[in-house]
């Protein structure tokens, strides 16, 4: 069994597979720590941290605690909380609680827990799938020393999160722009940044903030250890164009000016790490399971880090996919089409669900706030806990109103489409009718 990709999918994925007697193979090419975004957890990550064993070790780090996420509207006016949920085993709603984590040191946690349980290591650069007839059966690496190597495996697991390695050589479906496409983030660590610091559970330090400025622009503050933040800042990749500066020049710029809510709050605008840049991260891969292979988590979509869940699919895929590879392993599962086909499916329904909440907000984000902290609060915290897949996601009120809403964007944009090709036609013909007559003069 091969993983390949090393983070938090990959690791958590290996434990999963350990647990049920198979030993994995992780292939990555970096040693732990090492930089990486995506600090924010969700509730559920947590619980499944926890279920995993893995709860005391990441407690040592002293992580801030995040009990939930204050939204600042435009101009940093008209905020709301929105707190973390989880169900107990009576079925009440209860505050849950997770963590803002420093990714370099949370991602070597992990990835040392799965070796330490019985994980192998190859430290090597993925060069290519290897197939034969209609099945990958293996993976082509590089080693630091620059040979090349063939691994064999039962099952590839692309767990590469943004490389996405299978969909990048042709092995899945077409990779689609996602719904948040035509975006850049700039992020960086600052040290200082200014948090609350009050009794309420809505006021404690650790928890995220993010500032809303109009559709598709917007900010996080995420405290990752005492002293250091991290803050990112999206917009539209025009408007970063049309600025004409610097990734450097323009996340200080939009630090300062896009909201006072957070300028107030970064005293001191010294990068602590590089400013990074991601464009265009929204994507999404299509089929992207088959004969001996699967993708999770990243490694097939991403829509949008708003509501930080790309850790929690990782995760949960994760463990889904190793229920499908041990049925086929004992031989429970016995078919010569794609085992993962159920599989697929399932990751698709948990995704279309969050992708709908993140539409809702940009679409009609005051009925987001409405839904969100009134009309269908209980239930909208489901969502956001990770209650997404199954009966009780597609019975969930506020999952339904949340469709109703985003069907009826799809249904005007339609039409908009249709309505655009109806002039384009027009337009078509116009100009051979004045084709036709500027021929007819010619001739006479």
């Amino acid at each position: 069994m091969i993983i390949l990709g090393g983070g938090p999918a990959g690791a958590c994925t290996a434990m999963y597979l350990l647990r049920r007697g198979i030993k994995p193979v992780i292939v990555e090419r970096d040693a732990f720590p090492r930089y990486h975004v995506g600090e924010s957890l969700t509730g559920a990550t947590a619980l499944a941290l926890k279920e995993l064993g893995l709860g005391l070790a990441i407690e040592a780090q002293n992580y801030p605690l995040k009990h939930g996420a204050t939204f600042y509207g435009p101009d940093g006016k008209n905020e709301f909380w929105v707190p973390l949920v989880r169900r107990d085993e009576n079925e009440n709603q209860i505050p849950n609680y997770t963590w803002n984590v420093l990714r370099s040191t949370f991602d070597k946690i992990l990835f040392d827990a799965a070796l330490e349980r019985g994980a192998e290591w190859i430290k090597a650069t993925a060069v290519a799938p290897i197939s034969k007839d209609d099945a990958v059966i293996g993976l082509t690496i590089r080693t630091p020393g620059g040979a090349t190597e063939n691994l064999h495996s039962d099952v590839l697991i692309d767990a590469s999160g943004w490389a996405t390695f299978l969909a990048n050589h042709r092995v899945t479906g077409s990779k689609i722009p996602g719904s948040s496409d035509k975006q850049i983030a700039l992020f960086t660590l600052f040290a200082g940044g200014i948090r609350d610091n009050g009794p309420e559970l809505s006021k404690q330090p650790g928890n995220t903030l993010l500032f809303y400025q109009k559709k598709h622009h917007w900010a996080w503050f995420i405290p990752v250890t005492d002293e250091l933040t991290s803050v990112g800042v999206v917009f539209r990749t025009d408007y970063f164009k049309q600025a004409g500066l610097s990734k450097e020049d323009m996340m200080l710029r939009e630090c300062r000016q896009m909201t006072p809510a957070l300028s107030v709050r970064l005293p001191d605008l010294t990068p602590q790490e590089p400013i990074y840049a991601a464009a265009n991260f929204s994507y999404r891969v299509m089929n992207y399971s088959g004969k001996g292979f699967v993708c999770i988590g990243d490694a097939h979509r991403f829509t949008d880090p708003i509501f930080a869940y790309g850790v929690f699919f990782g995760i949960q895929e994760g463990e889904f996919a190793t229920d499908v590879i041990a049925k086929l392993l004992s031989g429970e599962i016995r078919t010569n089409e794609n085992p993962f086909t159920d599989f697929e499916k399932l990751c698709d329904e948990g995704n279309e669900v969050v992708e709908d909440v993140i539409g809702v907000l940009w679409e009609f984000p005051l009925a987001f706030q409405r839904i969100f902290t009134w009309r269908d609060r209980v239930t909208s915290l489901d969502i956001l806990s990770g209650r997404i897949y199954g009966e009780r996601a597609a019975t969930n009120p506020a999952r339904m109103a949340i469709r109703r809403l985003m069907a009826s964007k799809e249904v005007a944009l339609e039409a908009e489409r249709e309505m655009a090709s109806v002039k384009r036609t027009a337009l078509a013909t116009v100009i051979i009718y004045l084709a036709h007559l500027f021929s007819q003069a010619i001739l006479f």
